[in-house]
């Protein structure tokens, strides 16, 4: 029955105080001819350490982030284009009964009904093709461009489902071909013989563990994500490789990952941390006010808002414009206190105005 099995892992942006800057981390030109340009790459094929019925999927070009049996049992693998910036991801389980198209059917159109799904636009559930489909397209979070094109797809065979997820932000009718061309290598079968590995992995420098809790963060897992970020963040301080773009990423995502998490005196270490190696870049003052918020304290949220917009111009390129205070979450508390809403009122007013000179 599908409603034994688990909910697949679900890739989607933050609604709460800013959104998060991987989301805005350039990318190349897209394309399926970009995806597949310049590798011989054989298909990589996930299945269980015992072997066994697998998942055969043609992921030339992407970089595994995360690759793993569950504690639940299930396996689990999550890889990201670089130059398109799609991300796919693929969850194996064995149920105790037969896997069918129907569980599948099932299973999509109770993605369909949660929370994650709802919020999208140009919702589509395909489920009579021989991969059923459900796909949806988030225009915008607080205000802020986003245009997150996400699909599932699930398999069934023997006593295996697969369920396949592809995620990008900034999508357009370009991309389309980008997402056809992945879904078309997925095959179901039987486990190829395989090399054994017999050299120790090097330990993970700081952009690897980037990578690896900016994969864990798109799966809304912000507690799991602490740990190699704050690991980055550690290995920051003794020798620095990450640029510009990519410490902020990480700082603006430890602090947020904190935040959501209820750690709300390290979300504001962090992001002070961040403030005083970086103290004109916005979005770190943004998410303190968001900090101070949570923690209600007004007089210090009102101090940092009036600062991060002060430094509105000083943004990444690609992020797009200040996230709007009225929608985020955190502010909602103050929203019925003249003071704030006469401030931030007047924030947006000259952000707007800024946006038009």
């Amino acid at each position: 029955m599908v409603s034994q099995r688990k909910q697949p892992g679900v890739v989607d942006v933050i609604v709460g105080c800013a959104v998060s800057l991987l989301f805005f981390m350039p990318v190349g030109p897209t394309g399926a001819s970009q995806a597949i340009m310049g590798s011989n790459e054989p298909p990589t094929f996930v299945t269980w350490p015992e072997k066994g019925l697998g998942l055969s999927i043609d992921l030339s070009g992407f970089k595994k982030d995360i690759d793993q049996v569950k504690p639940d049992g299930r396996r689990y693998l999550m890889a990201s284009h670089p130059k398109t910036g799609l991300h796919v991801s693929v969850t194996l389980e064995k149920v105790p009964t037969q896997a069918s198209a129907q569980g599948c059917r099932e299973q999509l159109q109770l993605i369909q009904k949660g929370p994650f799904v709802t919020r999208g636009q140009d919702i589509k559930l395909k489920a009579d093709g021989e991969i059923p489909t459900l796909e949806y397209t988030l225009h915008k979070i607080q205000g802020v461009r986003l245009d997150q094109k996400t699909v599932y797809a699930c398999m069934a065979q023997d006593n295996v489902y697969a369920d396949i997820q592809l995620s990008k932000v900034q999508y357009t009718t370009a991309d389309a071909p980008l997402f056809q061309s992945i879904l078309k290598t997925v095959r179901l079968q039987a486990s190829p013989s395989e090399p054994i590995q017999t050299q120790a992995p090097e330990p993970p420098n700081s952009r690897q563990l980037l990578d690896i809790g900016n994969a864990l963060y798109l799966e809304s897992k912000y507690a799991q994500a602490i740990p190699p970020y704050k690991k980055a963040f550690e290995l920051e301080k003794v020798e620095p490789q990450l640029d510009r773009t990519l410490w902020r990423v990480l700082i603006d995502n430890l602090g947020m990952a904190y935040g959501m998490t209820g750690h709300l005196k390290e979300a504001k270490a962090t992001f002070e941390q961040g403030i005083q190696a970086d103290p004109t870049y916005p979005m770190f003052h943004y998410n303190l006010a968001c900090a101070f918020a949570e923690m209600n304290d007004l007089n210090h949220a009102m101090q940092s808002l009036k600062t991060a917009f002060i430094h509105r111009k000083n943004r990444n390129p690609g992020e797009g414009g200040m996230p709007d205070p009225r929608q985020a979450s955190s502010f909602q508390r103050f929203m019925k206190n003249d003071t704030f809403r006469n401030l931030v009122n007047h924030l947006t007013a000259t952000k707007s105005t800024s946006a038009t000179n």
